[in-house]
């Protein structure tokens, strides 16, 4: 990602429709909608995505482990972002401005991986 580009991508649910808004793509912003999306999904998807626990399920682990912090979304791919966005999506624990910083991260990593 380079350090200064900013994207328009567009916010999938709005009560008027699709709009676009604009998202600085540097490294500040990804690393802050990460975490707000880890601290997330800790809470949501943590017993079969963290290591540590007697919970944790291998192949959950090999998608991503919440354990490994900053780094927990190295090994993700294309293909697992949509499973991430359909589990947080309708869950009413998750307010609003979780569910944009998710969105933003969603979309910043698919631009990072497709890089």
């Amino acid at each position: 990602m380079k350090e200064r580009d900013t994207f328009y991508i567009e916010k999938v649910e709005t009560s008027t429709g699709p709009k676009p808004y604009p998202v600085n793509a540097d490294k500040s912003t990804f690393e802050e909608n990460s975490k707000i999306t880890r601290a997330v999904l800790i809470t949501h998807c943590g017993s079969c995505h963290q290591s540590s626990l007697d919970s944790h399920k291998i192949e959950a682990i090999k998608i991503f482990d919440l354990d490994m912090a900053t780094n927990w979304h190295t090994s993700l791919s294309v293909d697992n972002l949509p499973g991430i966005a359909s589990r947080t999506k309708n869950k009413s624990a998750i307010s609003s401005a979780q569910k944009e910083a998710i969105d933003i991260f969603l979309r910043l990593k698919e631009l990072q991986l497709k890089e």
